[in-house]
């Protein structure tokens, strides 16, 4: 997975894995490239984050056939993933600008360890893939956010206005 840079053939790729997937709006020279921000209105955070079907993440699949239906009408989506049972996903969302690495290293000296993972760097901070069992929280703490049921989170190869997001380490995502 990590040599793929086509958001199609990293969707596909995903979907293959049993991931379910959906088009984001992406960020063009800075800006977000949806309605809002065409608009002249500023989408902030969510710049390259939000959903480009009306159904958001309830409208990803893995169907090849909708997938490229969806990348063919907007070629420079950015990739979305359902969490949760769906996808067989819980995604740690480690934050540093909002203290998750003061977080993560708290949960780490009490021997919480969800660290040796499927990881993704984002525009600022990881995404720490694990195997769903259906157990986590909404955060683990300040600048920690996991991402489950009823979520989704931003996948490679997406650009956001601060980077790009990358695979760091590409393996099965582990129990937490």
């Amino acid at each position: 997975m990590l040599d793929i840079e086509s958001p199609l053939e990293m969707a596909l790729a995903y979907a293959d894995h049993g991931w379910v997937v959906f088009p984001l709006y992406s960020v063009e020279n800075g800006v977000c490239n949806c309605w809002k921000a065409k608009q002249g209105k500023e989408c902030g955070r969510d710049s390259g984050k939000h959903p480009r079907t009306s159904g958001g993440f309830k409208d990803a699949t893995t169907d090849p056939e909708k997938i490229r239906h969806w990348l063919d009408m907007w070629p420079r989506s950015n990739i979305g993933i359902a969490t949760g049972a769906v996808s067989g996903l819980t995604v740690i969302d480690v934050d540093p600008y909002h203290g998750g690495m003061e977080t993560f290293e708290a949960l780490k000296a009490k021997g919480v360890e969800f660290w040796q993972t499927a990881q993704v760097s984002t525009q600022r901070g990881y995404h720490l893939y694990h195997a769903y069992d259906g157990k986590v929280k909404n955060s683990l703490g300040k600048g920690i956010d996991v991402k489950s049921d009823g979520g989704y989170v931003v996948a490679p190869p997406s650009v956001g206005v601060y980077g790009v997001y990358v695979w760091q380490i590409a393996m099965e995502p582990q129990p937490l």
